[in-house]
């Protein structure tokens, strides 16, 4: 078998409490839920994948994964059984007291991140669309904080993953101080502006209004943040960036969103490596994209035949420089040098992404 999978990505909803400008999940919904995977066949493609990829991270999607909690702690709790690392970005508003910290703490994921937009409440509540949204996920962070602590579970991850855009940049610095010493986080976690999730629309608002980061200001605050709080960061993961934001400034049509015809100038992208995303429905793809083919997991050894015969799927995926390459969960360079992971032999890529669906479908194999 090629190289296992490291990350294993199982959507839980489509839903949202909160009404973020960057994302249109809020205005979906789940009212075809007879149709999701059922609970018996994520269990038993958790246990294949904990066979194919042993220790290897689940990472528990929404929507507002936390939603639906007894489907959130299930896929915690069913992961931790079988070997498997746990990992979850929430917004926070789920987490209200000392009783769901606990649970967090003895029953979440291994790895928890709270969205935060900004450490100033207005453009935090603004960005995300409801007043009091920044107060909720703050105290997410301190309830959980203090829970770790008086549960004695010191390997619990508890992070802030930041959204960074023109508003926000040049006040990198700050975000750091907030996060780290005020609130007390393990890391601040650095998201990048892209096309608006789930967004559909001829016209992109926010990511036509937001992309204007200088390239050589935000580098030069990243290496002072770097210094100032030996944040250890990966000089290819800024370099990565530095491309990120040049690209963005050349393109004619950003407004334009996910339909844009442009791209990052370099190929950025590695998930077709490493991860396997499982949506709602039980179809497992090597990304968000249903731009690239996939595969439905109808029963055991589905998974494993998914990973192996995918390579006309990952050549295509090669030549795909679409903006959402620079996202935390896909990205070939990590942020930190203590986390970066050995790369593949490198591929030279067209410069801009493929527009056309891709037509390659993975035949099953017989049983």
């Amino acid at each position: 078998m090629r190289t296992p999978p490291q990350f294993l990505f199982v959507q839980v909803n489509k839903r949202c409490n909160l009404r973020c400008q960057h994302c249109d999940f809020w205005k979906l919904d789940d009212d075809d839920r007879p149709n999701y995977q059922s609970w018996a066949r994520k269990q038993e493609t958790l246990r294949e994948f904990a066979e194919i990829a042993p220790g290897a991270g689940v990472v528990i999607c929404g929507g507002e994964s936390m939603l639906d909690l007894e489907d959130y702690f299930a896929i915690s709790n069913e992961s931790r059984r079988l070997g498997l690392r746990s990992y979850s970005v929430i917004n926070g508003t789920r987490v209200r007291d000392r009783e769901r910290g606990d649970r967090m703490m003895l029953e979440g994921p291994d790895e928890i991140n709270v969205s935060l937009n900004s450490h100033r409440a207005e453009l935090h509540d603004r960005t995300r669309g409801v007043k009091g949204s920044f107060d909720k996920a703050v105290k997410a962070l301190r309830v959980m904080i203090e829970a770790r602590t008086r549960h004695d579970v010191p390997g619990k991850k508890i992070n802030v993953m930041g959204l960074i855009f023109d508003e926000n940049y040049r006040e990198l610095d700050a975000f750091y101080d907030f996060v780290l010493n005020d609130v007390g986080a393990d890391k601040l976690k650095l998201n990048f502006l892209q096309p608006s999730f789930g967004h559909g629309d001829p016209v992109d608002d926010f990511f036509r209004d937001h992309y204007r980061v200088d390239p050589d200001e935000l580098v030069a605050i990243i290496d002072g943040c770097d210094r100032k709080y030996s944040l250890g960061l990966n000089p290819a993961w800024r370099a990565a960036v530095h491309m990120y934001f040049r690209s963005l400034h050349r393109a004619a049509d950003l407004e334009r969103g996910w339909g844009s015809a442009s791209g990052t100038i370099d190929h950025i992208c590695s998930t077709y490596e490493r991860n396997i995303m499982v949506d709602h429905y039980g179809m497992a793809r090597l990304c968000f994209s249903t731009a690239f083919a996939g595969m439905p997991l109808r029963q055991y050894g589905d998974l494993r035949r998914f990973w192996e015969a995918a390579d006309p799927i990952r050549a295509q995926m090669r030549q795909c420089n679409q903006y959402c390459g620079i996202s935390h969960s896909v990205r070939r360079e990590t942020s930190t040098l203590a986390s970066r992971r050995p790369l593949p032999i490198p591929v030279v890529a067209a410069p801009t992404a493929p527009r056309k669906i891709v037509e390659w479908s993975i035949a099953l194999r017989s049983r």
